[in-house]
């Protein structure tokens, strides 16, 4: 055992990456929120926990919504506004954006068709962006509602690894979530308008977002997508740059016993 040489190639190749990905610090966060406009709800000082129970009661009138919860299952999509069986039978898939052949975009494109009830489509970064949850992280809620669902909704480990913050931005600022109210035609819109939805969204994290009348609230939202994403980059950066990595020790596997 001793002291890695800095001309190592796992070294050579770990501090790279650092400093690329510290490099592109600037563009990445500028990625997670592209406008730079988002400014997350927070936690009032004296939360109204039956408000914010009652904003939940509006918030999961739109999730159980076929616009929401037709992509919001364990498995295969649902479509139409009676929330069928997919047909073709598509499955999620890694990614979520289906197993060969069958992928979304074989049918959905980069925009809404105009024919009623033809596939919808939605654009992302100049390629069709239509997907479900990932694999990995499911975030289906059929079958919940009230606390269940809340809980489902709120907790980074069924909800895509948000903080209440990052979740508020997914749903007042995500293209995909704002085509729920622009399906094309044939398709039923969600019970209230989207400026509706997202005031009840704001309305619940002000209150500690609650899911039932007994648990504690919330006093922290966390922090935003942009935030997280450069505090990962900036510590990959100081990593980069303090030499830590060519301080490492390593173990041969031939000098193993």
């Amino acid at each position: 055992m001793g002291n890695i040489a800095r001309t190592d190639p796992l070294v050579v190749a770990l501090r790279r990456l650092a400093l690329a990905c510290a490099l592109a610090l600037p563009a990445l966060a500028s990625a997670a929120d592209p406008g730079g406009t988002f400014q997350p709800t927070h936690v009032s000082p004296t939360p109204d926990r039956s408000a914010g129970l009652q904003a939940f009661a509006q918030i999961e009138r739109v999730l159980l919504h076929a616009r929401c919860l037709n992509c919001h299952v364990p498995d295969g999509p649902l479509q139409g506004d009676a929330k069928r069986v997919h047909f073709p039978p598509v499955q999620r898939g890694v990614d979520g954006k289906g197993v060969p052949p069958l992928q979304c975009a074989t049918c959905h494109a980069t925009q809404n068709s105009p024919l009623a009830h033809a596939p919808p489509g939605l654009e992302s970064d100049g390629q069709p962006g239509w997907h479900m949850p990932p694999a990995k992280m499911k975030m289906s809620w059929l079958g919940l509602s009230g606390p269940a669902l809340c809980k489902v909704f709120r907790d980074p480990k069924t909800n895509g690894g948000r903080s209440l913050a990052m979740l508020e931005e997914h749903m007042v600022t995500d293209h995909l979530v704002a085509w729920g109210w622009q399906p094309g035609p044939g398709r039923e819109l969600p019970p209230l308008a989207k400026p509706a939805f997202d005031e009840q969204v704001r309305v619940w994290i002000r209150n500690g977002a609650p899911c039932d009348t007994r648990e504690p609230l919330r006093t922290s939202v966390g922090s935003t997508r942009a935030a997280a994403d450069e505090a990962f980059l900036r510590n990959l950066r100081d990593i980069a740059g303090s030499g830590a990595l060519a301080n490492m020790t390593h173990v041969s596997p031939r000098s193993q016993p």
